[in-house]
């Protein structure tokens, strides 16, 4: 999720716990920790997909904040001394502020590495929300709002964080339902037989759902509505290269970023250079993150530096806010 929501929901945890404890303070004590894993943005990596494939990485690993967690709270303890009044809870805090922001991460599409350093798999990535959902925020924001506005009577403003803190996990819960549904709907739909499916909800809300699935050498995808049963529409299926062909040895971090899609990745050509694409952000033909790898010679393919393919916000955008609202509206006529 986008920095904003995860420090207002490490504000709106702290607020709930240590709040009633050491007053509003509590808030930026939880905010500040939950925006800690974030950090490892700034670490800088000579290559452009090991910058997206990295992220999310140990910083955001359970198991690294389970253990970094008690040194964080004695550093707190420190700075804010009638926080250490009440250690343990402060441990708690400080844990959940820290598990909650790579939790909540992977919810989203992009995908976090939860279990680092175990090899158990390619990043966890159950999309449940956009990276950037305005509804859940402002749950979030109004119980904080709740605990500021509410000092002469700040047992009603804590009260009111702790509803809200609720109501955005079960905002959450919605978007782990809608994504079951649809699931089930396109694995039950015969346009996607024999291909793996991967569902996540739209810009900004959780009423519209992209569907993109994969076979050995096709990709489809197309947009469908919780609201009715039109199925998939604005569907668009086209051939997948698995394998980018006349490269002998793929290199390690383009082989890296295979594994970082879960296998929803697809090799392509764009103006004589090859191309690797993460097929599960952004709406054919325009993808969040598309990497050049390699460039087209006379008498060979020449191995380059990755660099990340930028899109315009008309490119990223394109139509498809267009597109969601015309599959709100219903099944079109036959």
């Amino acid at each position: 999720m986008d920095s904003v929501t995860q420090f207002v929901l490490g504000a709106s945890i702290s607020g709930a716990l240590l709040g009633p404890r050491i007053g509003p303070k509590a808030l930026l004590i939880g905010g500040i920790v939950a925006t800690l894993p974030d950090l490892d943005s700034f670490v800088p990596l000579d290559d452009a997909i090991d910058n997206m494939t990295y992220h999310r990485g140990f910083s955001h690993s359970v198991i690294v904040q389970t253990a970094l967690s008690p040194l964080i709270a004695l550093a707190i303890g420190k700075i804010a001394p009638s926080s250490w009044q009440h250690k343990k809870m402060l441990f708690l805090t400080v844990w959940l502020a820290l598990i909650t922001h790579s939790l909540l991460d992977s919810l989203t599409t992009y995908g976090t590495q939860i279990f680092w350093p175990l090899e158990i798999g390619p990043p966890v990535a159950l999309p449940a929300v956009f990276i950037i959902d305005p509804v859940y925020t402002l749950l979030l924001l109004a119980g904080i709002a709740a605990i500021l506005l509410a000092r002469k009577k700040p047992g009603g403003g804590y009260r009111m964080n702790r509803i809200m803190l609720a109501l955005s996990c079960a905002y959450l819960a919605v978007g782990l339902t809608g994504n079951t549904i649809i699931s089930s709907r396109a694995k039950a739909d015969p346009i996607f037989r024999d291909m793996r499916i991967h569902v996540q909800p739209t810009a900004f809300n959780l009423l519209v759902w992209q569907v993109t699935a994969i076979s050995d050498d096709k990709m489809s995808t197309g947009l469908t509505s919780l609201l009715n049963n039109c199925g998939v529409r604005n569907l668009i299926t086209v051939p997948r290269q698995q394998v980018p062909p006349g490269i002998k040895e793929i290199p390690p971090s383009v082989k890296r970023l295979e594994w970082f899609t879960d296998g929803f990745y697809s090799y392509g050509e764009k103006d004589g250079a090859r191309i690797i694409t993460d097929l599960r952000m952004g709406f054919y033909p325009n993808y969040v993150f598309s990497f050049k790898f390699a460039e087209n010679s006379t008498d060979d393919v020449i191995i380059i530096p990755p660099e990340r393919i930028r899109l315009t916000y008309t490119e990223r955008a394109g139509e498809m806010f267009s597109l969601i609202e015309e599959t709100l509206r219903g099944c079109e006529e036959e």
